[in-house]
């Protein structure tokens, strides 16, 4: 489970996602709000699938339930502006998602949108290493990673190979299979 915000604004982060993650991305929310409406007691289905995931625990220390509703409307709108048509929605659990007082705001930080720009990096670099502004490729280059529960911890498994990676990249050599461990 992931969700890649590699902005602060809902937005700007559906619109800078590739089309297989963004597809991904809105069932993800969905999966994140359900698994906040079963750790509340809101929603008692006997599933407990996620209700212990980094992602689901960030986000429901507010909780950021609107934050959460407000990028999976963005992850929608993205999809059908790209032509995609959507069978997703929150029709069956906007009732619920009502009984539940979220605080204002986002967990995500412009420390943590940076790190999902990065990590989105070495998951596709051909595909992001183009997306990213000079200044943003820049600050990646030279602002060492910070460890984010749920969000980049695998990086420091690999960080002989990230060196390596950024260095390459760093003098213009994309290796387009990135170094994101793939399940097998």
């Amino acid at each position: 489970m992931q969700v890649f915000r590699p902005y602060v604004d809902q937005g700007r982060s559906a619109a800078f996602l590739d089309d297989r993650r963004l597809g991904k991305q809105r069932v993800e929310l969905k999966q994140v709000l359900l698994a906040i409406l079963r750790r509340r007691g809101v929603l008692r289905d006997g599933r407990r699938g996620w209700l212990n995931h980094p992602i689901v625990l960030m986000y429901d220390a507010g909780p950021y339930v609107e934050d959460l509703v407000r990028y999976f409307y963005a992850a929608v709108d993205e999809w059908t502006r790209r032509g995609y048509r959507s069978n997703i929605s929150l029709d069956d659990v906007e009732p619920l998602l009502k009984e539940v007082e979220g605080a204002p705001g986002t967990p995500v930080t412009e420390d943590m949108a940076r790190e999902y720009r990065r990590l989105l990096l070495l998951k596709e670099p051909c595909h992001y290493y183009k997306k990213l502004s000079a200044a943003e490729l820049e600050e990646l280059l030279n602002t060492p990673p910070r460890p984010y529960p749920g969000v980049n911890l695998w990086l420091f498994d690999v960080w002989k190979t990230y060196l390596k990676f950024m260095e390459r990249l760093a003098r213009g050599e994309v290796d387009c299979a990135g170094i994101f461990p793939r399940r097998r």
